[in-house]
């Protein structure tokens, strides 16, 4: 039973990211809309940018996953950094993306994805730390 708990916080990686691609390119994709500027070019809206910077998020966790199916020891911090960012992506602040401030723009939808795989990507580093405590034999209250 030990080995199979050690692998629940890749499977959780694994999910987070297979669900921030799934929801940004199937089932609450970003606007596909350009926005014009003054000058009449077309550019993409900030939510574009935003998802790119998901899915490439959503490899590395993948590949953070895989490194812990292959080494067979749990990234505690990696998992918790990854889905900050990935939250930190859709905040409108001087140190991220954002995404489109109408309400009525597709990307509304989508921002759900973003938490719900940024948080689960960080319940995913908190697990591998209880299982790394457990090992070492430290008690863990999470009371």
């Amino acid at each position: 039973m030990a080995p199979v708990k050690k692998l629940i916080p890749g499977i959780m990686l694994v999910v987070a990211a297979l669900l921030m691609i799934g929801a940004i390119y199937i089932w609450a994709p970003v606007c596909s809309k350009f926005l014009e500027l003054k000058t009449g070019k077309l550019i993409y809206m900030r939510c574009h940018y935003s998802a790119v910077a998901a899915v490439i998020l959503s490899i590395l966790m993948i590949a953070s996953a895989v490194s812990t199916f292959i080494m067979k020891k749990n990234n505690i911090i990696i998992p918790v950094l990854l889905g900050f960012f990935l939250i930190l992506v859709i905040k409108d602040t001087p140190l991220s993306i954002g995404i489109c401030k109408k309400a009525t723009m597709e990307c509304q939808g989508t921002k759900i994805w973003f938490y719900i795989s940024g948080i689960l990507s960080i319940l995913s580093g908190i697990y591998a730390w209880k299982l790394d405590c457990d090992e070492k034999g430290h008690s863990v209250q999470l009371d």
